[in-house]
């Protein structure tokens, strides 16, 4: 079911008005608070098994063997057996995302690299990699996002930085709570657990910003997102059924268009996983539950370290505190840290997706910050700023101005190259769309592929994002997310009006949320 149809309009209208009608009495009566969980996990699992019932079975075998895991760490002394269980949770939580997710990707790989091999040692292949294949399986959506927020769930209980849940029905609603089980953000059980055991009721402030995010989350996704896709399917094609058919279609593409399909390719994605990533923040502040803000204005990010910390903040948080600390971090030295990084941005590339465009992809980030922190990090520190200048006069501050609008720009366009890897179907795909990026361009101002060119699409690219951009700007440089409820009434209500104009009339209903694939 997704947040951007009619029929969740229905659903969510529905169990809103029961969630209410249970919350007027929960401060008082505690059978309605149950109740209240009791709907809100009944409502989970009906949303979540919209899309396909049998997904219902995976979610439910986490949700017991993390329960029953967490319960035995918990209270258990011996700290072998501790392990035990949290191995046990580990490796059932990843083994199931392995072998819906990864388990043909290292199948054929493997296969395909004995083959060679033993071909290149004068003897002939084993056998055709397909036959190992799960043909019929598949990919549960949000998978990879509960399993990792079940599995923290257990590492914490582990770690003793929460008790164990002894309610069953609140931990299953933990893990099943619809408005962030699709696509995030990924909780952490000590954040999202205290809220969810309490009895809710939406206050007025609550109310406001809720529905002010959900106004946001549907302009990102319906208009800007579902808008760019239009242009973004011209330079990577629709379908990778196209592709497969016609193979030979991607070198009519100029590097000229692949560059600013990067962008945006970039942006689409951006303001389509945002999207629908407030538009889970406002749905579930209009339940009295407040979730973490998952994507924070990245687009005006001055470096890469900035910038993923403001990119899908909860699963580089998850990264940060689960692999990266674990490794060491940065306590033995820039080496060290360094490799851990190269760790953590290749298993980010894997998390996305079981293909080599992903892995590149996470490659790519791991280069570029290492690249800062090795050249540029340690410079802008002693840089500083300098006491016996004025940091007011109108010289410092063009400069800085210019310095910060430069690398901003240079950011994003390093992330946007790397998109390109990010929307590739394949290997080859990829290569050869870098090879155009980094090659001479044509300037072809009239192809004959079908594509706009470059002018056009940038055209089009600052025509659907420029709105979104100057609200984003306003509230990266405010540091305020709520701004617009701090200016006069009639500039709350323009804006407001424009978006919800935009969205009524050039919004594009329906279309999936490119992060369910993962």
């Amino acid at each position: 079911m997704l947040f951007n149809t009619f029929v969740f309009l229905l659903f969510f209208l529905i169990v809103y008005s029961v969630f209410l009608g249970f919350g007027w009495f929960a401060k008082k009566q505690k059978w309605a608070y149950r109740a209240q969980n009791l709907w809100l996990l009944l409502a989970s699992y009906f949303f979540y098994g919209w899309w396909e019932w049998f997904f219902l079975t995976l979610i439910l075998v986490s949700t017991i063997i993390d329960y029953i895991a967490a319960r035995l760490i918990e209270s258990s002394q011996h700290q072998i057996r501790r392990r035990i269980y949290l191995s046990v949770s580990i490796i059932a939580n990843l083994g199931l995302l392995f072998v819906m997710k990864y388990y043909d990707f290292f199948a054929v790989n493997l296969i395909d690299s004995w083959n060679q091999m033993s071909i290149w040692l004068g003897g002939t292949a084993a056998t055709d990699s397909s036959t190992y294949l799960l043909k019929n399986i598949v990919l549960p959506v949000g998978i990879s996002f509960y399993t990792f927020q079940t599995m923290s769930y257990t590492i914490d209980v582990y770690r003793k930085q929460i008790q164990a849940e002894r309610d069953f029905f609140d931990f299953a609603l933990f893990v099943n709570f619809f408005p962030q089980l699709v696509a995030g953000p990924i909780e952490r059980a000590q954040d999202l657990l205290p809220q969810l055991k309490q009895p809710k009721f939406p206050t007025i402030e609550g109310v406001q910003k809720g529905l002010y995010d959900i106004l946001l989350g549907y302009f990102m996704k319906v208009y800007v997102a579902d808008n760019l896709a239009t242009y973004v399917d011209q330079v990577f094609f629709a379908g990778k059924s196209f592709y497969v058919q016609n193979p030979e279609i991607i070198h009519s593409v100029d590097g000229s268009q692949v560059f600013a399909g990067g962008f945006l390719f970039l942006t689409q994605i951006y303001c389509d996983f945002a999207g629908y990533s407030f538009i889970a923040l406002g749905i579930s502040r209009l339940l009295g539950v407040t979730l973490t803000v998952n994507f924070e204005t990245p687009e005006f990010s001055k470096t890469p370290t900035e910038f993923w910390n403001r990119w899908h903040v909860t699963l580089n948080r998850w990264f940060r505190d689960y692999i990266y600390i674990s490794l060491g971090g940065s306590k033995y030295g820039k080496f060290a840290q360094y490799r851990n990084l190269c760790i953590i941005f290749f298993l980010s590339g894997l998390w996305h997706g079981a293909n080599w465009t992903f892995i590149t992809w996470g490659c790519l980030q791991g280069v570029y910050t290492i690249i800062y922190l090795v050249g540029f990090s340690k410079k802008k520190e002693d840089l500083g700023e300098n006491p016996n200048e004025s940091t007011h006069s109108i010289s410092s501050q063009f400069i800085r101005i210019l310095s910060g609008s430069f690398s901003r720009v240079l950011v994003y366009a390093l992330v946007a190259f790397s998109a390109v890897a990010f929307r590739s179907y394949d290997a080859n795909m990829m290569l050869v769309y870098f090879q155009k990026f980094l090659s001479f361009w044509t300037w072809d101002l009239s192809p004959n592929n079908n594509v706009k060119n470059m002018f056009g699409l940038w055209e089009e690219y600052f025509k659907i994002f420029l709105p979104l951009l100057i609200i984003d700007g306003i509230t990266y440089f405010k540091k305020e997310r709520y701004w617009l409820f701090l200016t006069h009434p009639l500039i709350q209500a323009v804006v407001l009006s424009f978006m919800a104009f935009l969205i009524l009339t050039r919004g594009v209903f329906g279309k999936e949320v490119i992060y369910f694939a993962f």
